[in-house]
């Protein structure tokens, strides 16, 4: 699959964060996130055949950064809607164009492939829609086992949200988990290198998320169904990101967590709930 070496491509790039140095990764902006989802819907807009089907009928629409209306209101790194028949499309962004505006490194054959696709829309926040995949993407990249709380609060209080405020979407959890040795931590004064005890700090995080995010089949008022993993090598100094698909560092292929399980878990779900 393609979405996390283009995501590693893409945050290999750095870019400016307002007035100051531009950074490959900097924990006040959400591009990197933003990125990880647009590559997620790229993958299965290719390998899911129910979920291209549906594009090519217009029958879905997706959002990123996309507010989910509930008894709390949650902004949602990503969400794929089921979209009224009637609904223009007048005046909306396309998937294509957000690959521009996130400025997403594609090769030829990437281009190519973006070129077959079905055009998939983007919702505007005013449109009531039902919410089919409703995505959470979280990045652990410095500081592994001080951030293990904060990120597991965060993951289960999205869940617990995102299943009350629409009971039938299929609800995914998304971690970016950093297997750099070192990474440069931006500051507006004086970037500080931070050394991690790699490859433990990473497996860590891992095994947090893998045992102690509930799934649906644990937790029907907040557990997630697909529950999904991408390890890279991020130092943050302007050298190349890398994908880490090492067993002994990230999740093996037989792991639910692989991203690959990830999304043909997510093509299962959506398949099985919202048939043609």
């Amino acid at each position: 699959m393609r979405g996390p070496a283009i995501l590693a491509r893409t945050m290999s790039v750095a870019s400016a964060r307002g007035q100051g140095a531009s950074w490959q990764y900097h924990s006040r902006s959400d591009n990197h996130s933003k990125v990880a989802c647009w590559t997620l819907l790229f993958d299965l807009l290719i390998e899911c055949d129910a979920l291209r089907h549906a594009a090519e009928r217009g029958r879905i629409g997706f959002g990123i950064n996309h507010v989910m209306v509930g008894q709390i209101n949650k902004t949602l790194d990503l969400v794929v809607s089921i979209v009224p028949p009637e609904r223009s499309v007048a005046r909306r962004r396309t998937f294509r164009d957000i690959a521009g505006e996130l400025r997403v490194v594609l090769d030829n054959d990437d281009v190519q492939r973006l070129d077959d696709l079905p055009v998939i829309v983007e919702d505007h926040r005013t449109d009531v829609s039902e919410v089919a995949i409703a995505l959470e993407a979280k990045a652990c990249m410095t500081e592994h086992v001080k951030s293990l709380p904060r990120l597991h609060a965060e993951i289960l209080a999205t869940g617990y949200l995102a299943r009350k405020a629409s009971p039938r979407s299929i609800t995914v959890s998304y971690s970016l988990v950093n297997a750099a040795r070192e990474f440069v931590t931006p500051s507006a004064s004086a970037s500080r290198i931070n050394r991690h005890r790699q490859p433990d700090d990473t497996r860590r995080v891992i095994d947090m998320i893998r045992n102690a995010v509930p799934t649906f089949s644990d937790a029907r008022d907040y557990g997630y169904d697909v529950v999904g993993i991408t390890v890279v090598e991020c130092r943050n100094d302007g050298s190349p990101v890398r994908v880490i698909d090492d067993p002994t560092t990230a999740p093996a292929r037989t792991d639910r967590t692989h991203y690959e399980r990830m999304v043909r878990s997510i093509c299962s779900e959506f398949r099985g709930r919202f048939p043609r």
